[in-house]
């Protein structure tokens, strides 16, 4: 590995140690659910440490990379800590990926072991890729049974394995994310950093053994790393949510009612179609839906607070809290912490709070000098939670992960997104490269979303580029939108369209202003609850090929004429 490295774990504080205190103090209590499936802190510490072995009998050593994976079932989460009691770190593939980023997953990070099912990996390789995985691989239905309700089974962790001279011993996880290149990135994260997190968060928070916690994302999304730890670490269950209902925000929240599920994490596009339902649901009813949420933590996209006042119809201000939190994946999830209120809801800006305890965050200009109240400064964060750096990528590493121009020997991450300082609280002003030039014209997307939302037909609006058939720079836009009442087939009328139009001349310069505007029932969410901007394009591309109204009735008549060419022609011969 040829990548940044920070000094060791010197507390030897680890996650799986964290859970293994709670196995302790409470090893009969559930740990982790899903479906009719569930296990006790024990039973869960039973089988990981059964695994754990296994793999260690496998060779797996401290600083190792193990691949997993495993659908969502409680076998994921087992397997997970399993693999962190060998002192390896794990490497989350999701098997919901294509075919091309597992390879390029696998072929980074190297494995010494793959463990999934024989089943995920025939349904995302052809036959000959598994083959050349086959002595690393770790198939859990094959592996050894264990009697989690033996009375004699020891919850003793396993046997420590040495760590001397190994700078990798503190790794917890590698996830890969989005990179510039279009090749994802591996983020190399600590056991440390996220304990970091832990500490600074659950305070404020104030979760304990009581709450019932969802993990509602995709594991190799990192917001599932606060998911699964902030419960694990506290004592508190592990609702595990079938991908079905992910998809789904009716199936969503009845299961947060039938679950009793007090501590939500959401990206704010899953938040709104949950909003929607909610909504949906009382007019369905004409009863408010009884949750037992005491907080709903934001991450992972920017949160529009416009948008919540649907919800604050619903529920009143802090029951429960939203709390809005800006995170990055090199900055072990979340970075800063900010609780909503009603007095916020009518800012344009997307306000992001302060930095958590232990960590810094410096608004710089391009010459890394801080910039006053007021003016836009890009995003660098310094303290105990930096990531240790990318996988087999130490230029990217040096220039992401930058020497502090303020404390000697500190490092900065370099974030890509702006924000601006007000009144003491971080405002956040969108990313630096989602910044658009359509014909010479510097163009905020958001600026054109905030407009289109203030006609009273639009409940949401995602710009994006339209694609050049040429390929060449993209020189007008698409917007897609969502109703706030009728359906999307009613609102895609020529009138309906040219009143958008019309509205959206009213407010824009005439750079800014759509070409096409596109009415849709619902937005396509990747698997980490994040905005499909691909989808949407597909979806553009689909309407753009569907035949016109005028092109269907030429091809009718023109049907009824070939017809009756062919009735003629038959009387002719007859």
């Amino acid at each position: 590995m040829d990548q940044l490295i920070t000094s060791p774990n010197q507390s030897g504080d680890t996650l799986h140690g964290r859970f293994e205190q709670q196995v302790q103090i409470r090893p009969d209590k559930i740990a982790v659910s899903y479906q009719d499936q569930q296990l006790t802190y024990k039973q869960l510490d039973v089988l990981a440490k059964a695994h754990s072995e296994e793999l260690i009998s496998r060779g797996i050593q401290p600083g190792d990379m193990v691949a997993v994976m495993l659908s969502r079932s409680v076998d994921l989460i087992v397997h997970i800590i399993a693999v962190l009691k060998t002192g390896a770190c794990y490497v989350p593939i999701d098997p919901n990926y294509p075919a091309d980023r597992v390879e390029w997953v696998i072929e980074t990070s190297n494995p010494v072991c793959f463990i999934s099912r024989r089943e995920l990996c025939q349904n995302v390789w052809p036959e000959q890729r598994p083959s050349q995985l086959k002595e690393r691989c770790y198939f859990i239905e094959s592996a050894p049974q264990v009697n989690v309700n033996n009375p004699q089974a020891s919850t003793d962790t396993p046997s420590k394995q040495k760590t001397e001279n190994n700078p990798y011993s503190d790794l917890a996880y590698v996830i890969f994310t989005s990179g510039s290149t279009g090749k994802p990135k591996g983020v190399m994260v600590g056991h440390s950093q996220v304990i970091s997190l832990l500490d600074a968060v659950t305070p404020m928070l104030a979760n304990d053994h009581n709450d019932v916690w969802t993990l509602f994302h995709s594991f190799a999304f990192d917001f599932s790393v606060w998911e699964i730890w902030g419960a694990l670490t506290t004592g508190a269950r592990l609702c595990i949510v079938a991908q079905e209902s992910t998809w789904s925000a009716d199936a969503f929240l009845a299961l947060l009612k039938q679950e009793q599920v007090t501590i939500l994490n959401q990206t704010p596009s899953a938040f709104y179609a949950l909003t929607a339902a909610v909504n949906d649901a009382h007019t369905k009813t004409g009863a408010r839906q009884t949750l037992s949420l005491r907080s709903v933590i934001f991450g992972g996209e920017a949160l529009n607070l416009n948008k919540l006042n649907a919800w604050w119809k619903h529920y009143p201000e802090g029951a429960p809290r939203l709390i809005n939190m800006y995170g990055i994946t090199e900055t072990t999830v979340h970075v800063t912490w900010l609780e909503l209120s009603k007095t916020l809801s009518n800012n344009d800006s997307s306000p992001i709070g302060h930095a958590l305890t232990g960590l810094q965050v410096h608004l710089l200009n391009e010459k890394l000098e801080r910039v006053n109240e007021g003016e836009v400064g890009e995003i660098f964060v310094s303290g105990k939670q930096l990531a240790i750096g990318y996988l087999k990528q130490a230029g990217l590493s040096a220039s992401r992960f930058v020497a502090s121009p303020f404390h000697k020997g500190q490092r900065l991450y370099r974030s890509g997104d702006l924000a601006m300082w007000q009144d003491g609280q971080l405002f956040y002003q969108g990313r630096a490269d989602r910044q658009l030039k359509i014909r010479g014209f510097r163009i905020e997307p958001g600026e054109i979303e905030s407009a289109m939302e203030s006609h009273p037909a639009v409940q949401n609006c995602a710009v994006i580029p339209k694609p050049e058939k040429d390929g060449s720079s993209p020189k007008s836009l698409i917007a897609f939108l969502i109703a706030t009442k009728a359906p999307d087939t009613e609102m895609n009328s020529k009138d309906t369209l040219s009143a958008l139009r019309n509205h959206a001349i009213s407010l824009l310069p005439a750079h800014y202003i759509p070409t096409e505007y596109v009415f849709l029932s619902s937005y396509p969410l990747t698997v980490n609850g994040k905005l499909d901007q691909a989808a949407l394009l597909e979806v553009w591309q689909q309407k753009s090929n569907a035949p016109t109204a005028h092109e269907n009735r030429m091809a009718l008549l023109q049907s009824k004429l070939a017809k009756l060419q062919q009735n003629n022609a038959q009387k002719e011969t007859e």
